[in-house]
């Protein structure tokens, strides 16, 4: 590389792209090469590559991250044989200089195998196999409407027929068949949700003091503040219900939205029971403080990785009954009216209002769900079953 292109980083340490290369050799036998390339390790990103690592795990995989400085525990959490940091400051438009880096990377490095997550990944990945041979690209799809613009849906469809299509939910497939339905005639479309990686929880006293959070009844709320979350609907829900001075709303979670949500809360003179903890580094540890987990997100949410926590968790979950949450959540957990303030209002009173063993009993449901259809065993054997996969290791 230049001086004027990204330096790849492993280990947290700065590597040429010859010791990159002599690092990811091809081991004996059928052993795979794989690359895991993703935007940046925000939000639940990490435990998604680590899913995919350990579906690989008998393979030698290297996880690229195009955005986001090096950092020792990111690569501990993601795992595989190697983590790599682009360093990228953006990936809006197409960037030569980012392409460039990118091909003399895939020049060193030969991959049978490419995961690549959101858009501008997977089209890095298509654009790479233009030039170089790579067996199977698996383009994974986490949002609504990923391909609703007509290139994009053109990309995957006409000019990259060697991308097959992973939807994190039904509701994304639906989406994504419905903006290219010949990925479904093609047969290169399938879903496949998430897991997690197990979390060492906290008690409820350790984690309320590690926090400084008050005691009391404390309802949960946990993502970036975006509008997508509907947090401005819990906290008009929150302040409607009527609860007593020892209830509270905590916020975990950075965003767009933080000030006018904090503004808001104020305004509503809430501001002594609504909390706003920022980012919260692997808050899942944490969750064991809340009584009750609420998820306010509607019909925009496509998935939803802090239902799976909470329910690892054992907590009692309130969500919308959008398609999403209930994809996730099966028969276990209380549901509001999408978008309603009165439906989630009452219910929030519901949760407040029942005795602690109904809560208890709810939240080992939960974690029954969880233990039945979402730990890494299981995801193992449905991504083995994926078709593109079959024919790989046949």
């Amino acid at each position: 590389m230049s001086n004027n292109e990204p330096t790849p980083a492993v280990s947290g340490q700065p590597v040429t792209q010859d010791e990159v290369s002599s690092g990811s050799q091809t081991g004996a036998g059928s052993q795979l090469k794989v690359l895991q390339l993703c935007h940046d390790y925000q939000g639940p990103f990490q435990s998604i590559c680590w899913q995919y690592n350990q579906a690989f795990e008998k393979h030698d995989v290297t996880t690229v991250y195009l955005k986001g400085p090096r950092s020792e525990e990111v690569i501990r959490r993601t795992g595989g044989n190697r983590v790599l940091f682009f360093e990228q400051p953006h990936l809006r438009g197409m960037k030569i200089r980012s392409i460039l880096a990118l091909a003399r990377f895939f020049r060193k490095n030969r991959f049978n195998v490419v995961i690549a997550h959101r858009y501008k990944p997977i089209f890095l990945a298509g654009l790479m196999s233009y030039f170089f041979d790579i067996r199977l690209i698996l383009g994974v799809a986490h949002e609504h409407d990923v391909f609703s613009r007509v290139a994009r849906s053109r990309f995957v469809t006409f000019w990259r027929t060697n991308i097959f299509i992973v939807a994190v939910s039904d509701s994304v497939f639906r989406n994504i068949a419905h903006h290219c339905p010949s990925l479904v005639a093609d047969k290169r479309l399938a879903t496949l949700g998430h897991t997690l990686p197990e979390v060492e929880l906290m008690d409820r006293e350790t984690a309320r003091q590690n926090l400084n959070l008050p005691e009391g009844f404390l309802f949960g709320c946990v993502g970036r503040l975006v509008t997508k979350k509907n947090h401005q609907l819990l906290i008009k829900a929150f302040a409607r219900a009527g609860l007593g001075k020892d209830c509270f709303l905590v916020f975990f979670g950075t965003g767009p939205q933080a000030k006018k949500l904090s503004d808001m809360t104020a305004s509503s003179g809430m501001d002594n029971q609504i909390l706003f903890k920022g980012f919260v580094d692997w808050a899942a540890r944490y969750y064991r403080a809340f009584d009750t987990f609420v998820f306010p997100s509607g019909s925009d949410e496509a998935y939803g990785v802090v239902l799976l926590e909470a329910m690892q968790a054992e907590l009692p979950i309130l969500a919308s009954n959008a398609a999403g949450p209930c994809e996730i959540l099966g028969d276990v957990g209380i549901r509001f009216t999408m978008d309603d303030v009165d439906s989630l209002a009452v219910k929030l009173r519901l949760m407040v209002e029942q005795n602690e063993r109904w809560r208890l009993d709810m939240g080992r449901a939960s974690k029954r769900r969880f233990d039945s259809e979402f730990t890494i065993s299981s995801f193992i054997e449905k991504f083995n079953n994926l078709p593109p996969i079959v024919q790989l290791t046949q």
